[in-house]
């Protein structure tokens, strides 16, 4: 896998309009990403889940380096449904959890929605993660067929908007009709919409306009040691019957 091995992870901020304080970190490959997901697109199955599980670990690494666990924010973890079956990828992630010492209750199982992801591999791990009591994050969501079939599956704590979707809103009136039905369906469910974090004056007033409360991008610095509220997230209630599913 030559340099893939070397495997760099970002941490992206999600907040909630208004607010100064992530109440969820994402994480996000920084190392040359077109690379990573072209080599894993042609590697064999058992190397593309070594693959995986390096970049589970680089990211709980990475994590921990940051004292998420100390923050009480969540950790959106994209795990790659088509790298290996459910159990042996949250297999690999609980791994790289306990070496790092990341409480399992502050993860986020992020699954692609685009309509590029593979439905049967996608279906699978949420059904896994669903058992296990893990909370369910979709990426790449563009109201499409596939999400809106992975939608029937589950309630995830969140949704990520497909960037092509959720940006310049502003300027494209057809797609902030498309982003508000989206947004009607997940106020049902209560799911939290993330779009990315506006650029220009006039595209944050349009986002804010639809109903768009909730943004991700890019940040340097490494979280504060705060403790934000996520009970909108995360149910702390039911947070020990989770972690003893998690460890039976």
């Amino acid at each position: 896998m030559g340099d893939m091995a070397d495997i760099r992870i970002g941490l992206e901020p999600i907040l909630a309009h208004g607010s100064n304080e992530p109440f969820a970190w994402h994480a996000a490959i920084l190392t040359r990403p077109e690379v990573f997901h072209t080599v894993d697109a042609i590697l064999l199955p058992q190397d593309r889940l070594s693959l995986e599980a390096t970049r589970l670990d680089r990211t709980l690494e990475a994590a921990a380096a940051a004292r998420i666990a100390d923050s009480g924010c969540l950790l959106v973890v994209p795990v790659n449904a088509r790298a290996g079956a459910p159990d042996r990828l949250l297999a690999q992630l609980f791994r790289a959890a306990l070496r790092h010492a990341f409480p399992l209750d502050r993860l986020v199982i992020e699954i692609q929605a685009g309509e590029t992801a593979d439905h049967a591999a996608a279906a699978a791990l949420i059904r896994a993660s669903t058992d296990r009591g893990l909370m369910l994050a979709f990426s790449g969501f563009a109201a499409g067929p596939l999400g809106l079939r992975l939608l029937a599956h589950c309630s995830p704590r969140l949704i990520r908007l497909d960037p092509a979707l959720a940006r310049r809103l502003d300027a494209a009136p057809a797609r902030a009709r498309m982003v508000e039905a989206v947004l009607r369906i997940a106020r049902g469910m209560g799911v939290a919409v993330i779009a990315p974090a506006p650029t220009l004056e006039a595209e944050r007033d349009a986002a804010l306009a639809i109903g768009l409360r909730h943004f991700h991008g890019r940040a340097e610095p490494a979280p504060r040691r705060t403790r934000p509220s996520v009970r909108s997230l995360w149910h702390p209630a039911v947070a020990g019957a989770r972690l003893a599913r998690l460890q039976a």
